[in-house]
């Protein structure tokens, strides 16, 4: 019998800089007076999360968020967060428009760049910055979708799906934890864990030794 495997990293808090292209390497060093003083000496918090996920066989696996049998089992919870918002998105040829159907899009983001679950409009420009630029360098405009919203997620490709990577501008560990137990889900195992200890493959991949016996650094949600 196949188990669901649904993992939660998260990193809280994060700081984003913003990076010059490596080709103008004194770029930044030309840009920094333009930075308010307090922005340079308290820059702002921001909450990152990955959520992975896999489908375990007896005889292997199936790695990818949206791979396993119940996506309800992360939709739920994630709408359970950020519900009652207007999502926007920016697909694959940048293109802007708002989603009707969000959970459709968490279960299957293959012809999306990036989500945004706001209160109202945000800057369609911003969208197809981040949409289009590689994410390091396009921090300023995820900055300002940040500020102007509650999440901007991106899809993550994996082996056999999708993963998402979620940014936020106030902390996301604890209410989706909370959000994940109060939607169980009959043969999902959740995990949570964080970032900075599950860097390396071997730590990521935790499940394919063993579900019983979890490593320190590891907590099921139950």
């Amino acid at each position: 019998m196949p188990t669901d495997i649904v993992k939660y990293f998260h990193e809280e808090p994060v700081h984003l800089e913003a990076l010059s292209a490596e080709s103008d390497p004194d770029a930044r060093r030309r840009a920094a007076p333009e930075m308010p003083l307090d922005a340079l000496l308290s820059p702002t918090d921001y909450y990152r999360g990955y959520l992975a996920g896999s489908r375990v066989f007896d005889d292997g696996e199936q790695i990818g968020l949206t791979a396993i049998a119940q996506p309800e089992a992360f939709v739920d919870p994630l709408l359970d967060v950020f519900g009652g918002r207007r999502w926007t998105a920016a697909g694959l040829g940048a293109e802007v428009g708002d989603i009707d159907d969000p959970a459709a899009a968490w279960r299957d983001p293959s012809a999306l760049a990036v989500l945004v679950g706001a209160e109202g409009a945000v800057s369609p420009d911003d969208l197809r910055a981040v949409a289009t630029t590689e994410r390091r360098y396009a921090i300023p405009s995820l900055q300002r979708l940040l500020a102007a919203s509650h999440v901007v997620a991106f899809p993550e490709p994996a082996h056999d799906g999708w993963d998402w990577s979620l940014f936020a501008p106030t902390p996301l560990r604890d209410r989706l934890v909370a959000a994940f137990r109060r939607h169980s889900a009959e043969g999902v195992r959740r995990f949570v864990l964080p970032y900075q200890q599950a860097r390396s493959e071997h730590k990521c991949y935790f499940e394919r030794r063993t579900l019983e016996d979890l490593p320190a650094y590891v907590e099921e949600i139950r």
